[in-house]
């Protein structure tokens, strides 16, 4: 028997294929995802589709610490005149991704309704446990903190209420032991 040793809260993202009994699909990507979603959007039967696309310098936001890649209200005005049967496709870097999630559940879609479709980035949003920082676009481990600057190590811990990678203070014990620089898998 083989285990799985993969990291419970770490996101993994499955093949996605068109599903063809919805009545509408709506395909959400970051400018440069339209080419990405295509394919799928051909797949899927009918003519009630569509692709929506997002220019994140002119649509991010800030609330509660965290940049949001799309603008939210767009977005819940969008989720909540769609069709009970409707199937929504995400595109992009792994924090869009979460990002429009979060506000399609908030907006009364089911998690069967939302597919993400691997990031197109190995970028992450990191989380500081130490003073609740939130950085954007780390490639990188270790990183340090922006808004306390200790050197955090980034963890393969990811958290949904944050929509980010938890960064730990890497040796409270002996600050100058730091790791060497690595790039995520």
């Amino acid at each position: 028997m083989e285990t799985d040793t993969r990291v419970k809260s770490k996101p993994y993202y499955e093949s996605i294929a068109a599903n063809d009994k919805a009545d509408f699909y709506l395909f959400i990507g970051e400018l440069d995802q339209s080419a990405h979603l295509q394919t799928l959007f051909d797949d899927c039967p009918g003519s009630k589709k569509e692709i929506v696309t997002f220019h994140l310098n002119e649509l991010s936001q800030k609330t509660d610490s965290i940049t949001l890649s799309v603008c939210p209200s767009l977005l819940s005005e969008l989720f909540s005149i769609l069709p009970v049967s409707s199937v929504l496709y995400i595109s992009g870097t792994e924090a869009f991704l979460w990002d429009v999630q979060t506000l399609a559940i908030d907006a009364g879609l089911l998690p069967e309704q939302i597919n993400l479709i691997a990031p197109t980035s190995l970028a992450r949003r990191v989380f500081c446990t130490h003073c609740y920082h939130v950085m954007e676009n780390i490639t990188h481990t270790p990183v340090v903190c922006e808004g306390c600057g200790l050197p955090l190590l980034v963890r393969d811990h990811f958290s949904r209420c944050h929509s980010a990678y938890v960064g730990l203070n890497i040796n409270a014990e002996d600050a100058g032991d730091i790791p060497a620089k690595r790039g995520f898998e």
